[in-house]
């Protein structure tokens, strides 16, 4: 039996544009056979974790419970596309695994894709290794969960192992305003121009649109700086004009990276990135369920790749520029009117924009998200490690995550993107930006 009152999950839960955003990015996996929209989680333990009180809690949470029991309704032009609850009485699978390298993820694992027809979007497993330490993996669809989402997700598993008080209102999205459908199309025409002119040739990607993946496989590549090194790493982004946080250097050395790969390879072309920004307002702590993620969108000359200084001046210009015209939120209600659009349309367009490239590479960061979660399930954490859905092309993610004062890279990558030998250089070559003097 369940500990929490089903009666109080909603029935239906419409699709925000963020969310029909990625149906798009699922047909665009599915289309260069590059495995599914799925997000990881990794939180790993210094000691062994008990099943049983790992499988309990996951089944007492009402969110886990829905979202094993939902179904994807497509929309229409009359109708947008919704999450409808079932109530099949699907509880979580937890899959227990002995793993034999350290702190690894079984093949197995990553190739298991959650697809938008899946009986449940949300898949856990247990791994246990040789030095008695564990690790508790939680994957999931993206379509219905952005990284702030699962910071509260984490944060609710938590509570429940502590027997708090389970708040409802916190975990989906409020009902929607009446559009101004005037306002709305006004607003499309002047997004569309706005992106066409930001992604417009020549753009130099490290993955080739034309491209498909050999398997559908991804991997994934991590690495880390100590407390000293990551203090060091925030002085540097300040020194180097970044001055709301490390974003923009973060930004501004994977660029570089890339840059730099891609002249080696004799591409031409500026450096086009759209990243992430929460369109949560400051503080709010819900909703849980849905993308609530808008983007800001980079573009960079080679001229202005001499050097990181000079790169993050730039990308403060632009970020302060779209902020200023409210280009997050507008872009937002172009993602809420396409929402109406048949997805194969859908697809078509978005792909025509981006002229079939959506970004020289793609960067995302949990930024002080995780920093403070020192315990899940009631156990201390050693680290944790977030393994991203992958988009191809370009099929290259860096992703910055920051845990108990200390900074991780993470590359999620296409193996025929590139080598081994590109990968090593990649990862020498920013921990050089990364810990230089600025």
């Amino acid at each position: 039996m369940n500990a929490f009152d089903k009666s109080l999950l909603p029935k239906k839960v419409r699709l925000s544009g963020a969310d029909c955003f990625h149906l798009v990015l699922d047909k665009h996996a599915q289309k260069h056979g590059a495995g599914g929209n799925v997000m990881r989680k990794v939180f790993y333990f210094s000691g062994n974790i008990s099943f049983e009180k790992t499988e309990s809690i996951l089944k007492r949470s009402p969110i886990i419970y829905w979202l094993c029991n939902i179904e994807l309704v497509p929309g229409s032009l009359l109708t947008i596309p919704y999450w409808k609850f079932t109530d099949r009485r699907n509880n979580i699978i937890l899959l227990e695994h002995h793993v034999e390298e350290e702190n690894s993820i079984p093949a197995s694992i990553l190739a298991r894709d959650i697809t938008i027809n899946a009986t449940r979007f949300i898949e856990a497993d247990l791994l246990h290794y040789p030095s008695g330490a564990s690790a508790f993996v939680l994957s999931w669809n993206h379509i219905l969960l952005d990284a702030k989402g699962t910071t509260l997700l984490f944060n609710h598993l938590n509570h429940i192992s502590e027997n708090s008080r389970i708040n409802y209102d916190l975990f989906f999205p409020a009902k929607e305003k009446r559009p101004n459908i005037i306002g709305y199309i006004r607003n499309m025409y002047k997004v569309k121009h706005f992106i066409q002119h930001s992604s417009k040739k020549p753009v130099s990607s490290i993955g080739e649109k034309d491209q498909k993946c050999a398997d559908g496989s991804s991997s994934y590549r991590t690495f880390g700086f100590n407390s000293t090194e990551s203090k060091k790493i925030a002085q540097n982004a300040f020194k180097s004009g970044s001055r709301f946080g490390p974003t923009l250097f973060f930004i501004a050395c994977c660029a570089h990276v890339i840059h730099k790969l891609n002249t080696k390879r004799g591409k031409k072309g500026d450096t086009w990135v759209p990243v992430p920004y929460d369109g949560r307002l400051k503080g709010a702590s819900g909703p849980l369920i849905s993308n609530c993620v808008s983007f800001l969108f980079y573009r960079l000359r080679p001229e202005e790749m001499n050097n990181i200084p000079e790169t993050v001046k730039s990308l403060a210009a632009q970020m302060t520029s779209q902020i200023k015209e409210q280009m997050p939120q507008k872009y937002n209600m172009l993602l809420n009117m396409m929402r109406h659009i048949p997805l194969w349309l859908y697809y078509f367009l978005i792909s025509r924009t981006g002229e079939g490239t959506f970004a020289s590479f793609l960067y995302t960061s949990t930024g002080d998200n995780f920093n403070e979660l020192r315990s899940l399930f009631g156990e201390p954490l050693k680290n944790l490690a977030l393994i991203p859905a992958l988009t191809y092309p370009p099929g290259f993610t860096f992703v910055f995550l920051k845990h108990d004062d200390e900074v991780n890279v993470e590359i999620a990558y296409s193996p025929g993107v590139i080598n081994e030998e590109e990968l090593v250089l990649v990862e020498q070559n920013m921990r050089e930006l990364l810990l230089a003097d600025y």
